[in-house]
């Protein structure tokens, strides 16, 4: 028998795949973990205990989804949706109607049901909203805590092709000026109901019925019709035409400057005013279906008087209606508001789309496309978009590829003309929102089961979308929902599995990939998470709506929020290392409490001033009491909540001699150390034997009261099994801090073992 100390300084490579288990040759098994569970591996090398949750309040019975208002860098808002509604956390509290002291709620035209495939783009006090089945929407925020749901104002569009039939051709009737009534008749059958509530465009066929206008021209009378520049102006005033070609698109105009000099010296008057009549097109809201070849409507744009005589086969739909769907994502990029619908990109007017009103024009008055105007592009791809990503170029992804959206010649504007999609890569998605942290897009590859890192590779000249989970597969069992990113202080990207674990990754631009997983405590399932700027208007905080079982044998749906990440130094009695839980000022000496009406009925931990006080039952009113022994003779800061367990298993120990890697030799463990920063409670030893206590209370620290935290090596002899598969584990099950830096083994092997 040899022995042997085998030493792991760093955890970086968290949770690996049991497919690594023999993979003792990579950097993946020299930093990696079998198990990491409610630990968090930082880029530092650590272990950390993750803080607990702590309890806002119970959720609406019909909320599906936790969405962000961003309205400032000082101030962003937890969104609870649920059906046709929608509720408001800021701050760490719930918004409350003043009065009442209901919850503060809005109503909303989103079913509970499709709250998790909204799309939203924020813009300072407006959140604009985007779903395949809905109008294309916004939440608004007038005050610090009034919010209303706004459909938002299409103008001009945008449009489908114009039709390519000339016998299919259509004729107006009606008030032919903006807010006029009119009825479209269509020489085919053409419309359907699901056409009420688009837009129609109709040009006219010529304006071969209006005489043109020129220059010196006599007796012109008011409210004569003259055409120019593609448009009709009716005449103002009497008199002779000047010089000055009509033009204008809105109000009035004069010709002329009214006095000149004729050619024979004698005096004249030239110059007539023109108000602008209308163009060549005209815009209707159509509101009402009579059968498949009429509709009637409402004029939003006017229509050219032709139309009432003369039929037109220059005619298009408006891409957004019940009949064809609206866009499924919304997004702000190059000054313009970009919807993307199927296989569609559809671009406002450049800086047009404030206060939730959207230009879309994309033709001038003289129906010529100018560069800062709307526009449509198609994506030469077979599967329809299902997400979306602005930065200076737009990145797409489709369930069989990746690609770039940019401009054909980087030098001009981002137009209708100068665009062009480029596939990056053939990997495919799942419609979840990617995240962006610092350069890179991290997305859900199709499978639901791999995590991507997209970001801009010079040698290639592609977004290459790395994969994150290449050694940690099995961490993402269940597929993932839903991500958010927590800056600070940690940099960690979250992910919420199908079966309510959160996965966690720290944010590290090294090789190694850690990864862990969140276990909520009391059997708590998330089902859907959001980060939000915290209290302090400087770190993030990751919320969760919570299903979990509730001690009368009921479903309870929760709003939970992660308490701080503890920073070294901190006090230990502030600690928050339980779930669903609270923090009360306690009297001294006092135990009896009340209040933990959500916690009725269970078994909760608590820490007292940083002493822990475990199996305590909540009574049905919510009640509690704490032992007398238990609790400080001075006042005290009292941490109740479900208790849940972090733990982290070592892969099989491995040692590289003369003879190779020591992979199938019987071995035994011997002992076990662990170095900590701040620990307490910690243990550890062979997996699935007996653990010791490895940070044991100074002897001179009463039994009752809190124990200062240690830092330093602490280890235990330990008998583990003679074997092939013993692992050291470590766990920390009291609601107090752990950070593990360092792990020691010393372990006797059979050199001589095949």
């Amino acid at each position: 028998m040899t022995g042997y100390r085998i030493v792991q300084l760093a955890f970086l490579a968290g949770e690996l795949d049991p497919l690594l288990g023999a993979r003792v040759d990579t950097e993946s098994y020299r930093y990696g973990l079998e198990t990491c569970e409610n630990f968090v591996p930082v880029n530092e090398g650590p272990l950390i205990k993750r803080p607990g949750f702590e309890y806002i309040g119970d959720a609406d019975e019909t909320t599906t989804w936790l969405g962000a208002f961003r309205f400032s860098i000082t101030q962003e808002y937890v969104i609870e949706w649920g059906e046709e509604k929608a509720r408001f956390y800021t701050n760490g509290a719930q918004i409350i109607e003043e009065g009442t002291g209901d919850p503060y709620e809005i109503v909303t035209p989103y079913p509970a049901e499709v709250a998790s495939s909204l799309w939203t783009q924020q813009s300072y006090d407006r959140l604009y909203i985007d779903h395949p089945d809905y109008e294309p929407g916004s939440l608004v925020r007038s005050d610090a805590t009034t919010f209303a749901h706004e459909t938002s104002i299409l103008r001009n569009g945008p449009f489908l092709d114009e039709n390519t039939n000339e016998d299919i051709t259509v004729t107006v009737a009606g008030t032919l000026t903006v807010g006029g009534v009119v009825t479209i008749n269509a020489s085919e059958d053409i419309f359907e109901a699901g056409d009420v509530g688009g837009l129609f465009r109709i040009e006219a066929k010529d304006f071969s019925d209006i005489k043109s206008w020129e220059t010196n021209v006599s007796d012109i009378e008011v409210g004569e019709i003259l055409r120019s520049d593609g448009k009709a102006y009716t005449a103002q005033s009497t008199g002779t035409t000047g010089t000055v070609t009509p033009t204008h698109d809105v109000g009035s105009e004069w010709d002329g400057s009214r006095h000149a000099k004729a050619a024979d010296g004698s005096s004249a008057v030239f110059g007539v005013r023109w108000a602008y009549r209308y163009d060549r097109y005209g815009i209707v809201e159509i509101t009402g279906f009579t059968n498949a070849g009429q509709v009637t409507g409402t004029v939003k744009r006017r229509l050219p008087d032709s139309l009432t005589s003369v039929p037109s086969d220059y005619w298009a739909f408006g891409a957004f209606s019940p009949r064809r769907g609206y866009p499924s994502i919304v997004l702000h990029w190059n000054s313009r508001q970009i919807h993307l619908k199927d296989f569609d990109i559809y671009s406002s007017v450049a800086g047009d789309f404030g206060e939730g009103r959207v230009n879309f024009q994309t033709l001038d008055s003289s129906g010529i496309p100018q560069a800062d105007l709307g526009f449509r592009r198609t994506l030469a791809t077979e599967d329809p978009v299902l997400w979306a990503t602005a930065d200076r170029k737009l990145l797409i992804g489709t369930a069989s590829r990746e690609l770039m959206v940019g401009q054909l010649n980087t030098q001009e504007a981002i137009t209708g003309e100068n665009i062009q999609s480029e596939v990056q890569s053939f990997y495919g998605s799942e419609q979840v929102t990617p995240l962006q942290i610092g350069i890179s897009t991290i997305f859900v590859e199709r499978g639901g089961r791999r995590l991507r890192a997209a970001g801009y590779d010079l040698a290639t000249d592609r977004y290459v979308p790395g994969d994150l989970t290449a050694a940690s597969r099995s961490v993402t069992k269940g597929g993932i929902l839903q991500m958010a990113y927590q800056r600070i202080p940690h940099g960690l990207a979250y992910a919420l599995r199908g079966d309510g674990q959160l996965v966690t990754h720290p944010d590290t631009r090294g090789e190694v990939k850690g990864f862990s997983r969140t276990v909520l405590g009391g059997g708590g399932q998330a089902k859907s998470i959001v980060s939000v700027l915290g209290e302090d208007g400087k770190t993030d905080e990751l919320w969760a709506l919570v299903e979990r079982t509730g001690g009368d044998g009921s479903t309870r749906k929760e709003i939970w929020r992660q308490m701080p990440w503890r920073e070294l130094g901190d006090d230990a009695a502030e600690g928050f290392y339980v779930d669903c839980g609270t923090r009360a000022e306690a009297t001294a000496g006092q135990t009896e409490f009340t209040g933990a009406v959500h916690l009725a009925g269970q078994t909760i931990v608590a820490l007292a001033n940083g002493a822990v006080i475990r199996n305590i039952l909540v009574a049905d009113d919510g009640s509690f009491t704490l032992p007398e022994s238990a609790v400080p003779s001075t006042p005290y800061t009292l941490v109740i909540g479900l208790p849940y367990t972090a733990t982290a298993t070592m892969l099989r120990p491995n040692v590289t001699s003369d003879a190779g890697p020591s992979l199938g030799l019987k071995y035994q463990i011997k002992k076990v150390m662990a170095r900590v920063l701040e620990a307490f409670g910690l243990k550890g030893g062979e997996l699935g034997r007996p653990l010791e206590t490895l940070i044991r209370r100074p002897g001179d620290t009463p039994m009752g009261s809190a124990a200062a935290l240690q830092s330093g090596d602490f280890g235990e002899n330990v008998e583990g099994a003679f074997g092939r598969d013993g692992r050291l584990t470590l766990i920390s099950a009291d609601p107090l801090p752990a950070i593990v830096s360092a792990t020691v083994m010393r372990v006797e092997m059979d050199s001589r073992d095949a």
